[in-house]
């Protein structure tokens, strides 16, 4: 049975840690150009390693990343994503796609078994307006405008994907804006109702990643939890508080009453330094 995300988040006697340690870890671990994602075994071989030396209080995995490879090593994955010119045909044709698809599910059982309900396992996905131009570019060269109706249709085609996960034991999904493509207000935030309304159909916990520092921008009562940089104003108010830039950057983390820590290890991070970043959190 899936554990409740925010529940979880919310307990302990220290704050929890959620590690990104995707980008280090497969440069620690893997071969230069190396896929983790080839099988079900070879993901839970690399991830069982990296979750390992982290030790990190969350099971993440990382939706993009699995895409990025299946476009990489499927020759036909791109041409048919580039078959016709609607912005959302790329997206839709993605995430149809059933080997990933399948894959991504029997990954989820597999690290379900590994884990015995301890840790709860989060699928992190670009945010639908992130996810529609992310795959448009990647399959024409071309950058989208992220308009209220193609990112809705967005919605509804990611919220079509995560229904098929829905006997697995997921306990959250969080999605995550691109900096670079930041939603205007909050209210924008409400063009990703279908997913919102799927994951709290299947009692998964919603959140999502705000990575900037604007001030008044509060997520929507029906998102479960967001995370914001420490430096931000809405960090007060957010279950997660990022402080990846002061650890790294040697500055005092201030200690966090409620609530849990969010951390993305740089991808050169020095083995030894990010064990004991990470043990001084903790203690």
């Amino acid at each position: 049975m899936a554990l409740d995300l925010v529940s979880y988040l919310s307990s302990g006697d220290s704050p929890r840690i959620w590690v990104n340690f995707n980008d280090y870890t497969k440069k620690l671990l893997l071969g230069e150009g190396e896929n983790p994602w080839n099988t079900p075994a070879s993901y839970m071989a690399f991830y069982g390693q990296a979750h390992g030396l982290v030790k990190a209080d969350v099971v993440v995995l990382d939706v993009w990343d699995l895409f990025q490879h299946w476009m990489e090593e499927d020759e036909k994955a791109i041409p048919a994503m580039a078959e016709k010119r609607r912005v959302p045909y790329a997206l839709k044709t993605m995430l149809d796609a059933f080997a990933p698809r399948e894959l991504l599910a029997e990954v989820i059982t597999a690290v379900s078994n590994n884990y015995g309900g301890e840790t709860p396992i989060v699928l992190v996905v670009p945010s639908p307006r992130s996810l529609l131009v992310r795959a448009h570019k990647a399959a024409t060269g071309n950058d989208a405008d992220p308009e209220e109706m193609t990112v809705d249709t967005a919605a509804m085609y990611l919220a079509d994907f995560l229904r098929y996960f829905s006997e697995t034991d997921l306990s959250g999904v969080l999605l995550v804006e691109d900096e670079n493509l930041m939603p205007a207000s909050a209210d924008e935030l409400s063009w990703y109702q279908p997913v919102v309304n799927v994951t709290k159909h299947y009692r998964w916990s919603i959140g999502v990643q705000l990575p900037f520092t604007d001030d008044g921008f509060n997520v929507p009562d029906d998102v479960d939890f967001a995370i914001a940089p420490i430096s931000s104003a809405a960090s007060a108010n957010a279950l997660g508080v990022d402080i990846s830039k002061p650890l790294w950057a040697g500055d005092d983390v201030a200690g966090k009453d409620n609530g849990f820590y969010y951390v993305s290890i740089p991808e050169n991070s020095k083995p030894e330094s990010v064990l004991e970043m990470l043990s001084s959190l903790k203690s």
